[in-house]
């Protein structure tokens, strides 16, 4: 079984390197832009081909480096706790599931956030004399928010991703590494049970997080065939396998 001390060490560890693979991705995004200062106030990445084929290079690096590396972190957890469990198809099971936006799709769309919210701030660079060091501070100091910016002064609404979709690209893109994470070892721990010839398992607290859904379901029992299944983001809840 996978002690939760551990999934929540993996998830913390992958939630920093994604942050800093994040944080090379924007410096790397502000410095092309830049290159494009000619445009001011009506910078966007279509204006030219170049521009709009490098930009989504290195979206589309920063996504498939999170994936990998979620990947990584998962098997890692699954290969050092478990026995008997095909990891493969534990993590394509999250990664590439049958029904729904794949890993893969989810990483991609929070990079082309990333390039609708960077165009705001580069015309707003350029308009206000910003050099590429300042910008960069400024979009981290309101990743969270960007509203909250005097710069964005007037801009409210512009942002409509609709739901389950933050402004801070970075806490997105390890949200959803995280959940890939604890998905997969979940997974695998489910199916190990079952190869293990448990019969029942019991849900179990593993947060203080107010979730009424989680708290309804705590100390139930549940017949070994029916897989546990989080009920919230990063949702540390887990299965207690009984063996009778």
């Amino acid at each position: 079984m996978v002690s939760n001390d551990l999934l929540v060490q993996q998830a913390a560890a992958y939630k920093r390197e994604a942050r800093k693979d994040f944080e090379a991705a924007l410096a790397a995004l502000i410095s092309l832009a830049f290159r494009y200062k000619s445009m001011g106030e009506n910078f966007l990445w279509s204006a030219d081909p170049e521009l709009e084929a490098e930009a989504n290079r290195i979206c589309r690096n920063l996504s498939d480096t999170c994936a990998s590396k979620a990947k990584a972190r998962a098997v890692a957890v699954m290969d050092e706790c478990l026995d008997y469990f095909d990891g493969e198809a534990a993590w394509d099971f999250i990664a590439e599931p049958t029904s729904g936006e794949s890993l893969l799709t989810r990483f991609d769309m929070a990079g082309s956030h990333l390039l609708e919210l960077l165009e705001i701030w580069i015309a707003l660079a350029f308009v206000n004399g910003m050099t590429k060091t300042y910008l960069k501070i400024e979009i981290l100091r309101y990743l969270a928010n960007p509203y909250a910016s005097p710069l964005w002064k007037g801009l409210a609404g512009v942002l409509k991703w609709g739901p389950g979709y933050m402004k801070d690209i970075a806490a997105q893109l390890a949200l959803i590494g995280q959940d890939a994470i604890i998905g997969a070892v979940r997974r695998a721990e489910w199916l190990d049970a079952m190869a293990k010839g448990a019969t029942f398992w019991i849900w179990r607290r593993g947060s203080n997080f107010k979730c009424e859904d989680c708290q309804e379901r705590a100390g139930q029992a549940f017949p070994i065939d029916i897989p546990f299944s989080e009920m919230h983001a990063r949702c540390m809840c887990w299965p207690e396998y009984h063996y009778e």
